[in-house]
């Protein structure tokens, strides 16, 4: 149950939340401080606005004009984190007087003093720690954002598709045993106590299931030797191009499942395959639903993404028509997923100028958004019980 108090001097009322995965602490109505059970900042509610605090210590202001997030400069973001930790060390000098059980009183003062000592140079320092750890994390799926990202690949091994720019700073990289231990073991202590927070394993980056047979179970066997219990693995999620599936038998697939291995979540973005040749996707849309068909035999659900807008007025029917064939063929059924996403031209990237020289004319964004609505709609009446649900992917950020 929350606690509730009112400051001795002010008479606000006090809401702390103690008891979950993350720390809650409400100094006053309407706003909010939000921290894992290391005390690490993990966002805030101030002034009717909100904030994430991003691993690598940035602040993202969220919403705001187009719902867009907006990183704060430094100087902004450290006049906010001053602001808020001065209400914390406010907080923690009256917690002895507040009108509570002595249990509750406790629990928030222990609370408090754990916020207090990550602090903003702390926060600073945990940051950079951070990013000695890994490399950029790029992408994940939204129902991952809150995942344990382990990076037992490093980029992705086709990375030529023509309108993504995720991976383009990177060569791909298979992490030996030796060393994805040592990542393993580094992510562990750098969480702490927010690993309660933290319940399944992402294997990132792109692709990261090609790895081969052999080396990819000893990399899962060291995941779930550093994170989960030999009677409770934890579950884990990574992203397969559809297109190298094959690669693996219906008896590898039904190994991953038992090392724990889930969902596997697959850029389709369409099933018209004029359009993926154009996008330079290394395969068929039939390729796909035999990628999606091979994980669900071995026992592995699959979440499939496909991208709105993408081939502009030229392939925007022929996008819709193919791409429902395609995902209805897959046989998708409970546990499995959806996702729709707008495409959103990468700096870097081939496909704009591709696009321009074959006169193919971008979709409105009212075009955009019709073609999402036609998509869902007809997926949705397609595919009773599986979750149809949108993936804003530049708004990701971890």
């Amino acid at each position: 149950m929350p606690i509730h108090a009112a400051h001795p001097t002010t008479a606000t009322t006090i809401t702390a939340s103690l008891a979950g995965a993350s720390l809650v602490v409400s100094p006053s109505f309407g706003e909010s401080y939000s921290f894992d059970r290391a005390g690490r900042l993990l966002g805030l509610f101030v002034n009717g606005r909100s904030y994430q605090r991003t691993l690598d210590h940035r602040l993202l202001e969220r919403g705001g004009p187009e719902a867009r997030r907006r990183e704060l400069p430094p100087d902004e973001a450290a006049a906010l984190l001053d602001a808020v930790f001065a209400h914390l060390a406010d907080l923690a000098s009256v917690a002895a007087r507040l009108d509570l059980p002595a249990n509750d009183r406790l629990l928030l003062w222990e609370a408090l003093a754990k916020i207090l000592a990550f602090g903003p140079d702390r926060l600073a320092e945990d940051g950079s720690a951070y990013r000695g750890l890994y490399r950029p994390v790029s992408i994940l799926p939204p129902d991952q954002y809150l995942a344990l990202v382990l990076q037992a690949t490093e980029g992705c091994s086709w990375n030529r598709c023509t309108f993504c720019g995720l991976y383009r700073d990177r060569t791909f990289l298979i992490h030996s045993p030796a060393s994805f231990r040592a990542h393993c073991e580094g992510v562990r202590d750098f969480f702490g106590e927010g690993l309660s927070l933290r319940r399944g394993i992402f294997l990132a980056d792109a692709n990261a299931l090609i790895i081969p047979q052999p080396r990819l179970r000893a990399l899962l066997e060291t995941a779930q030797a550093v994170f989960g219990t030999p009677d409770a693995p934890r579950p884990v999620f990574s992203f397969v191009s559809a297109f190298d599936v094959g690669r693996k038998s219906a008896a590898d697939w039904t190994e991953l499942r038992a090392l724990g291995l889930e969902r596997a979540y697959i850029g389709l973005e369409t099933g018209d395959d004029d359009l993926l040749r154009f996008l330079n996707k290394p395969g068929t849309a039939r390729d796909a639903v035999e990628a999606v068909r091979a994980l669900r035999a071995g026992g592995v659900s699959a979440g499939v993404i496909l991208m709105a807008g993408i081939g502009g007025d030229r392939f925007a029917a022929a996008h819709v028509e193919h791409s429902v064939e395609a995902v209805r063929a897959m046989d998708l059924g409970p546990g499995d997923l959806m996702y729709l996403s707008r495409y959103v031209p990468a700096p870097g990237t081939e496909y704009p100028a591709l696009a321009a020289e074959a006169g193919i004319r971008p979709l409105a964004d009212a075009d955009v958004a019709a073609q999402l609505a036609a998509l869902q709609y007809a997926l949705r009446a397609a595919l009773p019980g599986v979750k149809v649900a949108p993936y804003q992917v530049d708004g990701f950020a971890l």
